[in-house]
């Protein structure tokens, strides 16, 4: 069974402009459709935690000096019964997106379980005809630029999470 802490703070991947553009605007079309909560397109990291702004703040500098942003390969759509994993796109495991989060596990005392990384486009129950309906209709984009990470106050009522802190990721020039 798979048991989840109701609330807490957790730590999300954001997108740089481009990507969130992309990924904002595929998950506003299926949304819309299936009828979701609204929330912030993200990739979750770890968490939960236990948060203290002032105490953590010199080590959510340091993550963010010591980890490039990070580009994420993505497996196009999945998608499970669970509520908080419904419809997704997946993301390709990748040793930057692993190092980092064994890094955050590591300073904050996560103990986490498998990591399935993935950016979800909609919570809820819906029938599986539905899900494959919208899958066929929509194509997946096949990568991403994580380019944050932020702090975020998460409970059960999707509509009351927010974000408290973003640190932007070093940046490759290219």
């Amino acid at each position: 069974m798979n048991s989840r802490i109701s609330k807490g703070y957790w730590v999300w991947g954001q997108f740089d402009a481009t990507t969130t553009d992309l990924i904002n605007s595929l998950y506003q079309r299926i949304n819309n459709k299936l009828n979701g909560p609204n929330f912030d397109i993200h990739l979750t990291i770890s968490g939960p935690f236990n948060y203290d702004k002032e105490k953590h703040k010199e080590t959510f500098k340091v993550i963010s000096s010591k980890f490039n942003q990070i580009e994420l390969q993505l497996k196009g759509f999945s998608k499970t019964d669970e509520f908080f994993r419904s419809l997704f796109i997946d993301v390709a495991q990748n040793e930057n997106l692993n190092n980092l989060k064994d890094y955050i596990d590591n300073n904050f005392n996560i103990h986490s379980f498998e990591y399935c990384p993935h950016i979800s486009l909609f919570y809820g129950i819906k029938d599986d005809a539905i899900k494959n309906e919208i899958i066929r209709k929509f194509k997946a984009p096949k990568s991403a630029i994580m380019d944050k990470i932020s702090v975020v106050k998460v409970d059960e009522e999707i509509n009351s999470w927010k974000v408290l802190k973003s640190y932007s990721l070093f940046q490759l020039s290219q």
